[in-house]
Parts: C-alpha cells; structure tokens; sequence
C-alpha cells in the first residue's frame, strides 16, 4: 500500500492478497480510511503519515492513538482497563452505561481488544482482558474520550474531482439559500451501514448514459423488494434528482449528472456528501450547529435550521433533518451517541471546514454558546413538545414514570385516548386505538433505559396486565430493547414493540401529514416486527405527500390555462390535465387526478371549479393553501360562536 495506486488496482490486489471478494476489499479499505489508517487523493489510495511513522518506528502507542482520535471507545476502554482487568461482557455493559453505545453483542468490544492484542497492548487470559506494561504506558498518552495523541494529524480528505470541485466553487451566499428544501429525501433498500450509499449508487450507475421513467420505476422495485409501489419508486427516484446525482435529460429520460457519474467512478463518501451539500439545503451546516446543540437531536438541529432559512423560506422538519442525518451518518460525518443523539466525527470536522456554508446570524450564535433551557410548546408546537419529551424520557433510565406519562401522552396526540396508570404489578398505561365497534383497548408498558437498550424486562406477567383493564394488546415502548428480549416480544402475538424514535417521528408527522386509526394501524399491529413499522408509516406519510404535490401542481396548471389569454374560459378535461403533468414529469393514473380534482372542487375547498367533463381554477394558488389550511381551524371555534 506505501507505493502510489489506483484505486481499481489496489481493490484486485488486496482481494487478492486476502483471499476475499473485491467488494470486501472495498469495504475493508474504507473501513480503514474510516479509523485513519489509510487516506484518499482522489482514486489513489496510501498509508497516513501516522501509519508510515508506526511503520518505521514501530511504536504501538502511535497506532493506536489514530485508531483513538476516529473510533470511538479505544482510549475509554483502554482508561477502563488501567482501573482493573475486564471481561468483554463487562466492557460492552461500560460502554453503553459511560458512553451510550447500544451494543446487544460484545462484538464491538471484542474487535477493540483484537487490535489492542495484536499491538501487545493488552492480553487475554482467566476470561478477562489486562492491559500489558506497554499498553498501560500508551494509555497514558491518551485522553479519555477526545484529544489526540501530540502531534497526530487531522482527519485526511481526498481532493473533489473536477465536476463536485465546480459545483462547491459556484456555492455562494445566494446558491447556499436557493438549494432544494427537500423535505422526504426517501432511499429505498438497507437503511443500516453502507445500505443507503449502495442503493444510491446503484440508482445513478444504472442512469449511465441514460435509463427511462419506466425503466427507472422497474429497477427500484426489482433491486429493493421493499419497495413495493410505485409511487415509492417515483419518490426514489425525485430523491436521487434532489441529491444531484441524476438530471431529467427528456421527457421520458434520466441520466446521472457529471457529478453523479465522477462520485460512481472515485467511490468516495465524502464526493457524495459535498455533492448533496451543493443541492440539499442546511447540509454541511448541520456539522456546525451539532457542537452547539443541545439536545444535539434532528428536533434541537430543527430550530438551529429554522435561524439559518431566510423570510419567507421553508424551515426543515425534524424528519427532514433526520433524513439529512442518515446520509450524513451513512457518509461517515457524524456518529450516534444515543439512539436519537448525534455528534460530529473527525471526518466530518475537517469535511464542514472545506465546503461553503451558510453562517448562523449572530443571536443564533449567541444562543448556541448559552446553555438552553427546556423548548418552549408555545414555540416548538405541542407536537414537537410531546416529541422532545418522549425522546429525553426514554433515556431517563432512573424515572420510568416519566416515559410511562409521555408515551401515553403521545399516543393520544395520535388519537389513542388513554389514561396512566403505574405501579408495581400493574399495566403502565391504558389507551383505546379505533372507534365504535372497531375500537379495542391497548394496555401500555413502557421502559426507558440510559444506554438506549433495555436489557431487563420481563414478558411473563404481561397477560395478568391486559386481563386487569380489559386490553387485547400491549404496546411495549422503550427506546431500543436487548436482542433476545425483542425476538421474543415480537414472537408473541399479543406484543407490538414500538421504539420510542419511531413514536416520536409519528407525532411529528401528525401535524403535516395526520393519519387515520386505520392507517395508524401498523403502528400498534403485533404482527408486525418492531423493525418493520417504519417502513408502513413512512409509506403512509409519502403517499400523503404524493397527494399534496399532485393537488398543488394541478392548481398550477389550471391557473395558468386560466390566465392564458389565448384559451377562452380556461376548461381542462382530465386527459388534458394528465397530458400538461406528464410535461412537468410527473405521473399519475386517471383516478388519481379525478379523485384530487373532485377534492379541490368540493364545497368546503372550491378552489376548482368543474362543468360537465372540465374544470378550471377559479381561485389563485395562495388562496388554495389559506382555504385548506383554515378548514381545520375552523373546528376549533366552540359550536357557540
């Protein structure tokens, strides 16, 4: 590796050399360019200048101090061993109670002690493992948790092919404010490791020179059985436009954009994140509000968001912030503390001071250096409160109470009224999902933990709670659960394991995109796996999303038919309709434009007026938006006024 290469040769030749698949390979040399071993100049790959001095001169502590400044718990684990020798259960237990890493296997430990043993910087025997005299003079050297060892270089980045480096030279202060909002950003497929950076790019290979709509849709639902409509594929792919990655080339045609096609070719994550960073607004900008941010969550980035959007700009979601995390995450930028707690990896601090951002004002800053006091409802929405609550709550492993009460809150904002219960020997709470005759009773336990991974809870005595208050299922809620514990709760008919992260986000939803109890229903379904909920949900709210955009771009066209001086009377009949939406690139069945065209001229919104076969506009677009979004304050004027 110490002679220059490229980056197809080295892949054949470790492949080689470890007897493994190329794909491997791949993943090996990015692991280790991940922990600082290696670093990248454009498609060559070399030792770092800490790994060549550890080669010549052999000293273990400067390894292992590269491994330190990337990867988290070495030096913690290393200061735990200085204290007295530890079995790899016992170190695991330290770093979720210490450090919030939820790990259910000693796997991730015993990867640590591996290096630290083939540094005869520790050894294994009696099933614990001891700190050599040699790895207790390197620990030494380092601080626990956050600096370096003297000396040792910042995280590497490779320089930008041509067309990425282009796009960040054109990044000013007006480029930063006009990149896309972007609310959804939905990547089908793996949603874990390199799952997401692997479905993007096979989306924008396949586009190389070109693929068709159909070909586009196709290719999403063979590649990912997980995505099983066709507007979820249609959703992939304007998510792969958004990222800059692929460009409409014609009508019915899509090719990967020069960027897209030079991020395929270098296989660089962090080619990925600046491309995204110069289409994706508040990208690059998150890694600077998470040293601030407390809670450093989607939630507390949201408001840091809402600072940096200008007059009359749409503010990010906490979804979609979260949406931005996951990419982010996936690029190796950021790392999870908790299991909704972010912080920025040393890649992802040498990444933000390279690419141009948009500045925080002035009172952001200010309020970003003083320690921030609980969110405000009457600011953040009762909603976000209930949410932020839910989230903290579940990591509060010392007052269970507090989880049971916003668990039951919460599910009533989703239209579940319930009461808390708790005690020893009894349900946590009680909640009715459904009405009349298709209501049922949901008994309510629910478990926080510090570690985010609840490890002690008992299933036998759920039965005798359902009996007590009537309930046909239990909602077990916490914010991770032990691996054995969760199989067998998900084996049992009787349990749906709801993550607190998931119940969270579905508050935040409900006030964009508020479901039905019968669309609620995979929520609380014990036939479903814990792990298989979001996708249901997230489905529900981009098919809600669909809809919306549908409506609003048939209002556009209406009003321009309206306003165009040559068309008298301003009729569009559906075909017509569908034929202006296929211009704009969108598809949609007959009965979906019908149903949304009879939606926008019922009496209660009128914005579209129909005779016989035709409608037309009759009202302009911020009109429209002002009607459907007072139809529902108008329930809350009492029956009296």
């Amino acid at each position: 590796m110490a002679r220059p290469s490229e980056a197809a040769d080295v892949l054949d030749d470790v492949a080689k050399l470890l007897e493994v698949r190329r794909e491997t390979a791949r993943r090996t040399l990015s692991g280790l360019a991940r922990a600082g071993v290696l670093r990248r100049a454009g498609a060559s790959f070399a030792p770092s200048e800490a790994a060549r001095r550890w080669q010549t001169e052999g000293d273990p502590a400067v390894l292992i101090g590269t491994l330190h400044t990337h990867v988290r718990y070495v030096g913690e684990l290393m200061e735990t061993l200085i204290r007295q020798p530890a079995g790899h259960e016992e170190l695991r237990r330290d770093a979720g109670e210490r450090f919030a890493l939820p790990w259910d296997s000693a796997g991730p430990v015993r990867d640590r002690t591996n290096w630290l043993r083939a540094l005869r910087l520790a050894d294994l025997f009696d099933g614990r493992v001891h700190l050599t005299a040699e790895g207790k003079r390197a620990q030494s050297l380092l601080v626990p948790g956050t600096a370096p060892v003297e000396g040792e270089e910042p995280a590497e980045l490779p320089e930008p092919p041509a067309a990425v480096a282009a796009l960040l030279a054109g990044l000013d202060t007006r480029a930063l404010e006009n990149r896309a909002r972007a609310a959804a950003l939905y990547v089908p497929g793996g949603q874990e490791g390199d799952g997401r950076l692997e479905a993007l790019r096979l989306l924008t290979e396949a586009a190389m020179p070109r693929l068709t709509d159909d070909a586009f849709t196709r290719l999403v639902l063979d590649e990912f059985p997980g995505t099983s409509r066709v507007s979820s594929a249609r959703t992939a792919r304007d998510t792969v436009k958004q990222l800059g990655l692929v460009r409409r080339v014609s009508s019915t045609a899509w090719a990967a954009t020069e960027a897209g096609a030079d991020w395929v070719a270098t296989d660089q994550a962090v080619d990925l994140a600046r491309i995204v960073h110069a289409h994706v607004f508040y990208f690059a900008e998150i890694l600077h509000d998470l040293d601030g941010c407390a809670p450093p969550t989607a939630a507390g980035l949201a408001e840091r968001a809402a600072a940096r959007t200008g007059a009359g700009g749409r503010t990010p979601t906490p979804a979609a912030v979260k949406a931005r995390l996951d990419l982010l995450l996936a690029c190796g930028l950021v790392t999870k503390t908790t299991h909704t707690a972010y912080a920025v990896t040393a890649l992802g601090r040498a990444f933000r001071d390279t690419v141009p951002c948009l500045p925080a004002p002035e009172p952001a800053r200010s309020a970003a250096a003083a320690v921030p006091g609980p969110a405000s409802p009457a600011r953040a929405g009762r909603a976000e409160a209930l949410a932020s609550e839910l989230e903290a709550a579940a990591l509060h492993g010392g007052d269970h109470e507090r989880l049971e009460r916003a668990a039951v809150e919460a599910l009533g904002h989703l239209g579940m009224p319930g009461e808390w219960i708790g005690g020893t020997g009894h349900a946590d709470g009680r909640v009715r999902h459904g009405v009349g005759a298709r209501s049922r009773v949901l008994a309510v336990e629910a478990k926080a933990s510090s570690s985010g991974r609840v490890t002690e809870q008992h299933l036998y005595g759920l039965p005798e709670h359902r009996a007590e208050i009537g309930a046909d299922i239990t909602l077990l809620i916490g914010p991770g659960f032990d691996r054995r514990l969760l199989r067998a709760a998900d084996d049992d008919p009787a349990i749906a394991v709801v993550l607190t992260g998931l119940l969270a986000e579905a508050v935040r939803a409900q006030e964009l995109t508020p479901l039905t109890p019968p669309e609620l229903e995979p929520l609380v379904d014990p036939g479903l796996r814990a792990d298989q909920r979001a996708d249901h949900l997230r489905r529900a709210w981009q098919a809600q999303r669909d809809r919306a955009r549908l409506e609003r771009i048939l209002v556009d066209i209406l009003i321009k038919e309206a306003e165009d001086p040559l068309q008298e009377g301003g009729w569009l009949d559906v075909a017509a309709v569908r034929r202006e939406l296929r211009g704009s690139g969108v598809r949609a069945t007959e009965t979906e434009v019908t149903d949304a065209l009879a939606f926008l001229a019922c009496p209660r919104v009128a914005v579209v007026e129909r005779s016989g076969h035709g409608y037309r506009a009759v009202a302009a677009a911020d009109t429209a938006r002002q009607r459907m979004s007072g139809l529902g304050r108008q329930w809350d004027v009492s029956p009296a006024a």
